[in-house]
């Protein structure tokens, strides 16, 4: 199912990506392979997370994790792909060149509707991270739905794996804030049900997410966007989950907290749940202002200024490579952003070409003068949904 876009032809080589730069980790493979599948550019990766150390003392190399990411894009794409096995220092990922791709998803009958469930399941082994492996499929689900001739129905999937593992976003975080902010966008609104809770501490458990996911419709872009002035603080949202002995006290120290920082601006738990384990404590903040855009943790973050946190930054990386028009992002941090950021553009610019500027901030204070903002030219991606899927079992 070749993709469309405005902007952006795919090169006939391979682009040739360094696993050691900038951040050097996971995110730089995720975020490529996503590219390559939607994009339908060939990739290979050497000195795989280049910059991290594997489990024997020796550098990077691939995991679990990231062979689901990549295993699942690969299936779902028709894709062919080399060296994926566990701490291989490279990897490639050649795009089908030619004919219908075959859908990723099973059409599943459901008694008295008019048309059928899509669905579809990935398996992240053990513990791994949940919401690492959605940043790397959750674009491609959005860009491929059902062609324009079908039912618009969205895809039910079921994902087990960690929603609560170091080093990575949990499941609230992506629920309370990633989600709402991708909806903002302008992008199909997600369903996220908990199933039940994976942590990565304590006594590793797999725990199981069920997502809803709408494709955006056949034909059509998603525009830029600009996230740059924050509006006033009207509310928090609070979530902890934290072993039972612990709860009571938590919650008085979150409430004297906000009394005496926060006085007068409303504080909502939302979120107050038994960890189950006496190592396990998650606490996570939401701010937000009048428009509804939301960051995370808290106080660092309200003193920077920006509108969104370093993380959701850079998540909306690929989102601002794939928009049409010219998109920004301010974290606040009034320059290149995180070293994950960084790195997330780099590839952006790598695999689909897309154009960073930095600019200086217009009437800035004198304490800011001089300082930048990074806007992204995106390749203007078109849903490709209405060009038709080959009738087969999907992988």
């Amino acid at each position: 199912m070749p993709q469309t876009t405005t902007k952006f032809a795919p090169a006939r080589d391979p682009v040739q990506l360094d696993g050691r730069t900038l951040e050097g980790g996971g995110q730089l493979l995720r975020t490529a392979a996503v590219l390559a599948a939607l994009l339908e550019q060939p990739l290979e990766v050497h000195d795989v997370r280049g910059n991290r150390e594997n489990n024997k003392g020796t550098q990077g190399g691939l995991r679990a994790q990231h062979i689901a990411c990549i295993s699942t894009l690969a299936n779902w794409s028709s894709s062919t792909t080399s060296h994926l096995k566990k701490e291989s220092s490279q990897v490639s990922f050649h795009p089908r060149k030619s004919g219908a791709t075959p859908k990723y998803w099973t059409d599943r009958p459901i008694p008295g509707a008019l048309s059928p469930r899509r669905t579809a399941s990935i398996e992240v082994a053990g513990v791994g991270s949940i919401m690492l492996l959605l940043q790397a499929v959750l674009p491609y689900i959005l860009y491929n739905g059902p062609k324009a001739s079908e039912e618009p129905t969205p895809l039910h999937l079921t994902v087990t794996g960690g929603t609560h593992v170091g080093k990575a976003p949990t499941l609230d975080y992506f629920t309370q804030v990633f989600v709402p902010t991708l909806a903002n966008l302008g992008y199909p609104t997600i369903t996220v049900t908990e199933k039940h809770r994976g942590w990565s501490t304590g006594t590793a458990t797999p725990g199981e997410v069920e997502l809803v996911i709408p494709s955006i419709p056949a034909g059509t872009t998603i525009p830029a966007f600009t996230m740059q002035d924050r509006g006033d603080i009207i509310g928090y949202d609070v979530t902890f989950i934290v072993p039972s002995d612990a709860r009571r006290s938590f919650h008085e120290t979150l409430t004297n907290w906000f009394q005496n920082r926060a006085d007068g601006t409303d504080m909502t738990i939302v979120k107050d749940d038994d960890s189950g384990n006496p190592s396990r404590y998650y606490l996570l903040i939401v701010a937000a202002d009048m428009t509804r855009k939301v960051w995370g943790w808290l106080q660092q973050e309200l003193d920077n200024g920006g509108c969104v946190d370093e993380y959701l930054q850079d998540q909306l990386v690929v989102y601002q490579t794939l928009a049409e028009g010219e998109s920004v992002v301010n974290a606040g941090s009034w320059g290149e952003g995180s070293l994950h950021t960084q790195t997330v553009r780099w590839v952006g610019s790598e695999m689909a070409d897309a154009k960073w500027k930095a600019v200086e901030v217009e009437g800035a204070e004198e304490e800011e003068a001089g300082k930048y903002i990074y806007r992204c030219s995106g390749v203007g991606l078109v849903s490709s949904a209405g060009e038709g899927w080959a009738e087969e079992e999907a992988v």
